[in-house]
């Protein structure tokens, strides 16, 4: 009777232990979110950055499927997003498909896209994948380094910046591959780091020539952001990045410009970014001002190094009055004088990535919009990617008014008149692209011209199903002389642009 009182006494202590040393693991998760677009659009002289030249017209239609697969185990996820962008019908000697199916440079199909549906639509290698990165808590209860008493939520792997640097698309935009952490000190205090790994060299390479091709220099950035939120309806977000580049790197953080006194590439680059961006919120009234300065310096072989001074002002408001929605947006970016030696100088704001967002829902031709592989991307590139244009930088006024007819159909108009901070030299041409202007074609006497133009857009949003958008626009842009090139055949003058676009979207 006693062995056996003992034996069911060890039982029973160990069904009591069993479920302390060995509990069950939460039961693993997987969930799908994204969208389907629709898209068609026509313009004319929107779309090669050269508006002295308008014979380029275009209509054309594609597809875009964005999923997110999120897989989780408790507290624990990674989260999978691809992209797929296929264009109705071929377009050129290649339809897409291996080798040639990089999104933007295979030939045959519309810029951005990775493939065409010919008449048979059997396309292949088409996925492009946006994220890949794991999520998990860093520190605090049940985490990787327990010992430390806040949370810290990290991620690893290829990412979002999201809201790490900034709440308006100004500085950190699109993704990227590296390591971030977000530490939750109080409900009103948390702060942001991420690791940004631009370019990497790897083993080898690092014993070929700093000139040579196939050598890129371990480019990265850090970014540092604390959030604060002082009362209810106030955000504040500080930011200090830093960004280093060792010759040629990513044309989203150092934009490809000519210099007008020669010289060679940028051999190694040391830029500091130091600024805040907020959001106040109080009844029918918003703002969000950001404003950034950037320092630091840029080496050039045989040519010493340019000093970096430059910066970045964007404040946007807005006034709910009942269904009206009432809007406004000042830019101001500091830019260089068209005489200005960059090897010297440089007085133009880099953001580290824009992921062509900068400006975009207030425009469709000076930022992306309703079809946004046109706009700012493929008529002023700069606008859309490196904030400025071209040196020169960029002063802007936005007006922008929503009527909500019902809460499912609103009507909206835009105005934007733009220019430059200093005087474009016209004496030059259009790069390819659009991104940036040419070396003199002949004598200069420097900057001729700050009026880029006025954008006029008028466009509705009718949620006529669940999660289901109509959109259609109509923008105008009345070219200004900053636009005016010269050539072999002489002076150039700008030319009017303009576009119409349409997008059914099914989110889910």
């Amino acid at each position: 009777m006693r062995r056996t009182l003992a034996v069911v006494a060890c039982l029973v202590a160990l069904l009591g232990i069993v479920p302390v040393a060995f509990a069950q693991a939460p039961a693993p998760k997987v969930t799908i979110v994204g969208l389907f677009d629709q898209i068609t659009s026509a313009g004319k002289n929107i779309y090669d950055g050269d508006f002295t030249r308008s014979s380029e017209r275009e209509w054309y239609a594609r597809t875009r499927f964005r999923p997110d697969f999120t897989f989780e185990v408790g507290r624990t996820k990674a989260v999978l997003g691809l992209e797929i962008d296929l264009s109705y019908g071929q377009m050129g000697a290649n339809d897409g498909g291996f080798p040639g199916n990089n999104s933007g440079t295979n030939s045959g199909c519309k810029g951005g896209s990775n493939g065409c549906l010919d008449t048979n639509t059997d396309v292949g290698g088409m996925i492009e994948i946006k994220w890949i990165y794991t999520e998990f808590d860093l520190t605090g209860k049940d985490s990787l380094l327990p010992f430390i008493p806040v949370a810290t939520v990290a991620r690893v792997g290829g990412q979002p910046y999201a809201t790490l640097a900034n709440y308006k698309i100004a500085y950190a935009n699109g993704d990227f591959a590296g390591i971030s952490t977000r530490t939750t000190f109080a409900p009103n205090l948390n702060l942001a780091l991420a690791y940004v790994q631009v370019e990497d060299e790897i083993a080898g390479s690092n014993r070929l020539a700093r000139t040579a091709a196939n050598r890129r220099g371990n480019d990265f950035a850090v970014i540092v952001s604390p959030e604060i939120t002082p009362f209810k309806g106030l955000d504040i977000k500080p930011l200090y990045s830093y960004f280093y580049a060792d010759g040629s790197t990513s044309s989203a953080a150092r934009r490809p410009i000519n210099n007008q006194q020669g010289g060679v590439a940028p051999t190694e680059e040391s830029r500091h970014t130091i600024g805040v961006d907020a959001r106040w919120r109080s009844g029918p009234f918003s703002l969000d001002p950001t404003f950034y300065y950037q320092f630091g310096d840029r080496n050039q072989r045989g040519a010493g190094s340019a000093n970096i001074s430059a910066f970045l002002a964007d404040v946007q408001g807005g006034f709910q009055l009942g269904p009206l929605l009432l809007e406004a947006r000042a830019i101001w970016s500091s830019g260089n004088e068209a005489k200005d030696d960059l090897r010297q100088r440089v007085r133009y704001f880099e953001p580290l990535n824009l992921d062509t967002g900068y400006y975009s829902g207030w425009a469709n031709i000076l930022a992306l919009g309703v079809d946004y592989f046109n706009g700012g991307g493929g008529a002023l590139q700069s606008f859309d990617t490196n904030v400025g244009y071209d040196r020169y930088g960029r002063r802007q006024f936005g007006f922008r008014a929503t009527y909500s007819l019902t809460p499912a159909l609103a009507f909206y108009g835009i105005v934007s008149p733009t220019w430059t901070d200093e005087k474009v030299d016209t004496d030059t041409g259009i790069a390819a692209g659009g991104a940036a202007r040419t070396a003199p074609v002949a004598a200069t006497n420097g900057g001729d011209s700050r009026y880029i133009g006025t954008e006029a857009d008028i466009g509705l949003t009718w949620r006529f199903a669940p999660n289901t958008v109509f959109d259609l626009v109509g923008a105008y842009l009345f070219a200004g002389s900053a636009l005016d090139t010269l050539d072999a055949s002489g002076h150039r003058d700008s030319q009017d642009g303009w576009t119409v676009a349409a997008r059914v979207r099914l989110s889910f």
